[in-house]
């Protein structure tokens, strides 16, 4: 019977210390993901049109052609009030601040999964934390808007690279039992993210102060560089065994086992696990089998990015206190986050996916006769709950969506498969902002249910992948490779 990373890695131990502390490390950086992400809804605030005051003229408020000099109702600054971007073309430039970070995240999602693939999970990680950490730090001292949109491009881009590999981190250093367990948490990470910023948001309403305050603790990341080795998956599978060896002898002693010679990853090897051939998006439609994968995928993935980031930048129309509202989106993420981990071991990948998408449909849709009929805020407390069911079960299907797509790709092309899904994904980023702020306020419901309901059916279409292994390589007929002609891949 051939060698599998899988059972190396159990020998090793699976989900011990070394992996506890790798989860810790990985924690921490989801939720600055989170902050980046999020940083346009307190820098880039709106100023509602009962908040414009018109200094002269005074019987005027909101925007009038009359008034020539404006004053603003609120007990924050962003670049909005900064810059008096509020009244005619310049208030639709404000959705363009959080759409410009998905088109950054559109290019690096594809452009760091290849590298990735190529250079190494590492690498990538901290080349894009660094370069994240001195855009945010110069966004701080933005003379202008342009000035701040050209910044927030770089972080988009790193990003769509950052979270994505530190994902993977995490789901190539753990035993197929626990994967679940530990992608659940560490993107729980996401969600207290949300949380904490809407803390510090409240607590610092001036925009600069505010991004210096969520920019510094990234300097943190600086330790992770002696603490976070190499995926030792990733090099067995470039065919750099003995690198993957020395990993796998210190996560051993970590946690506190032994690794056999016996098991080094050069069986894989000799066992013609490996190949030199390079691997690239095409092969992601080689077969009808990753073809059919890498369509519906695709599509799940642009709705699940279009209802989330949607329903989050939402959360400043619906009634009742912003910074409340906006903690509760983050906060709802957590249980999702954990009741997907469970009903993924107990039921699978698939169904409990096709599941989230068609309740969160449902409760979005449901909201549509109260919006339409004008009681939204006179049922302020029934739209806040329908709208958090439906963040609820979008997170979730965020959950289910990164760990089934990780396992239905082998791991030559895995990151390659990544890459494309998150390339989706950004689309559904770039069109939220301008969903929500362009349009009336029941189109993003009819957008937002009507699209989950859609990826709800196409899913029943995805193979379930529950208790299975990670498949290694690739198979120009069903997209795996068979154990007697498997190849290392160099990317």
């Amino acid at each position: 019977m051939a060698l599998l990373f899988d059972d190396i890695l159990t020998r090793v131990g699976d989900f011990s210390r070394f992996q506890y502390m790798q989860w810790f490390l990985l924690f921490l950086s989801s939720i600055t993901q989170a902050w980046y992400s999020y940083l346009p809804f307190f820098t880039a605030a709106k100023v509602k049109d009962a908040d414009v005051l018109c200094t002269s003229n005074l019987n005027i408020t909101g925007c009038n052609a009359n008034c020539s000099s404006v004053k603003y109702d609120v007990d924050y600054t962003s670049i909005v009030t900064e810059w008096d971007y509020v009244c005619g073309v310049d208030k639709y430039k404000i959705p363009l601040t959080k759409s410009i970070f998905y088109v950054g995240k559109f290019f690096g999602a594809y452009m760091f999964g290849w590298m990735s693939d190529r250079y190494g999970r590492r690498v990538v990680f901290f080349v894009t934390a660094f370069a994240q950490f001195v855009s945010s730090l110069a966004t701080t001292f933005s003379p202008d808007y342009y000035m701040y949109m050209i910044l927030r491009l770089p972080i988009g881009i790193c990003s769509g690279g950052n979270f994505m590999v530190a994902f993977l981190l995490v789901t190539e250093m753990v035993g197929i039992s626990k994967r679940n367990w530990a992608n659940g948490v560490m993107q729980s990470g996401y969600g207290l993210g949300i949380a904490s910023q809407a803390v510090l948001g409240y607590l610092v309403r001036e925009w600069r102060y505010f991004n210096l305050l969520i920019t510094l603790p990234n300097l943190f990341f600086i330790f992770y560089w002696w603490w976070m080795p190499e995926s030792p998956r990733w090099l067995a599978a470039r065919g750099r065994t003995d690198e993957a060896d020395k990993i796998l002898e210190k996560i051993a002693k970590q946690n506190k086992t032994t690794f056999p010679k016996e098991m080094s990853t050069k069986v894989i090897l000799s066992e013609g696990n490996v190949s030199q051939k390079t691997y690239h998006l095409g092969h992601l439609f080689k077969t009808k089998r990753l073809a059919k994968i890498t369509c519906i995928e695709g599509f799940c993935w642009l709705v699940t990015s279009l209802v989330y980031y949607g329903l989050s930048f939402n959360v400043d129309d619906l009634a009742g206190n912003i910074y409340l509202n906006f903690a509760l989106s983050g906060l709802v993420e957590i249980p999702a986050y954990l009741l997907a981990t469970i009903l993924v071991n107990k039921i699978g990948r698939r169904i409990p996916l096709v599941l989230y998408f068609t309740i969160g449909g449902v409760a979005l849709l449901s909201t549509l006769p109260i919006v339409l009929t004008g009681k939204d805020k006179e049922l302020k407390g029934l739209v806040m709950t329908l709208s958090l069911v439906g963040k609820f079960t979008i997170s979730a299907c965020f959950y289910q969506v990164y760990i089934h797509t990780a396992e239905l790709y082998p791991t030559v092309i895995r990151n390659n498969g990544m890459g494309f899904a998150s390339l989706c994904s950004r689309i559904g980023g770039i069109c939220a902002p301008f969903i929500v702020d362009g349009t009336p306020t029941a189109f993003p419901y009819v957008v937002f249910g009507s699209s989950s309901l859609i990826a709800g059916l196409l899913s029943l279409l995805l193979p379930e992948t529950k208790n299975k292994p990670l498949p290694e390589m690739y198979d120009n007929e069903n997209g795996n490779m068979p154990p007697k002609q498997q190849e290392t891949t160099v990317l």
